[in-house]
C-alpha cells in the first residue's frame, strides 16, 4: 500500500498551517497580555524573544529551523517581536520602576478612597445622631403637646384679644 505524494504534501502542509495558526494565536495571546499589564510582559521576566513565541505556541523552537519555516514564520515572528518591543517595557530595572510607580499610585489611590469612606461614615454618624436627637426632641415636644391639651380640655378656654 503505497502513499501519494499529493497525500503527503497535503499532510505536510497541514502541519504547516497548524504550527502558522499556533504561532499566531501565541502571538495575539502576548499582545493580549502586554495590553492588560500596561506594556509589561507578565512571564519570562519580562523578556519577549521567539523562544517565549514557541512556549506559548506549543512548539519547540527548532520548529522555525526547518526549511518551510524558517523564511515564513521565523521572519514572521522576528517582525512582530521588533513592533512589540516599541510597546513594550523592557529591562529588570525599568520594569522594576514601574511596577513599584504603579504599586505606589494605587496605594496613594486607595488611601485617598479609604480617607473618603472614613469621612463618609463620621458624617453619618453625626447626621445618624443628629437625627436621633430630633426624634427625641420631637417626641417631647409631642408629649408637651398632649399634656397642654389635657389641661387646656378641661375648663373653657376663652381667647383674649390683644390690647392695642
Amino acid at each position: 500500500m503505497t502513499v501519494s505524494s499529493e497525500k503527503l504534501t497535503a499532510h505536510a502542509e497541514s502541519r504547516t498551517q497548524k504550527v502558522t495558526d499556533k504561532v499566531r494565536s501565541a502571538m495575539r495571546a502576548i499582545e493580549l497580555d502586554i495590553e492588560k499589564y500596561d506594556g509589561i510582559y507578565p512571564l519570562n521576566g519580562g523578556r519577549l524573544t521567539q523562544a517565549e513565541v514557541c512556549r506559548r505556541a506549543g512548539i519547540h523552537k527548532i520548529t522555525l529551523q526547518g526549511k518551510v519555516h524558517k523564511t515564513s514564520t521565523r521572519e514572521e515572528i522576528g517582525t512582530w517581536i521588533k513592533m512589540i518591543r516599541n510597546r513594550l517595557l523592557t529591562g529588570r530595572k525599568a520594569v522594576r520602576k514601574e511596577v513599584t510607580r504603579r504599586a505606589d499610585d494605587w496605594k496613594s489611590r486607595y488611601l485617598t478612597v479609604a480617607r473618603w469612606i472614613d469621612r463618609y461614615h463620621l458624617e453619618e454618624t453625626a447626621r445618624k445622631d443628629e437625627l436621633s436627637k430630633a426624634l427625641l426632641r420631637v417626641q417631647r415636644l409631642e408629649a408637651e403637646n398632649i399634656e397642654l391639651r389635657a389641661e387646656l380640655s378641661k375648663g373653657k378656654v376663652v381667647s383674649l384679644t390683644p390690647r392695642t
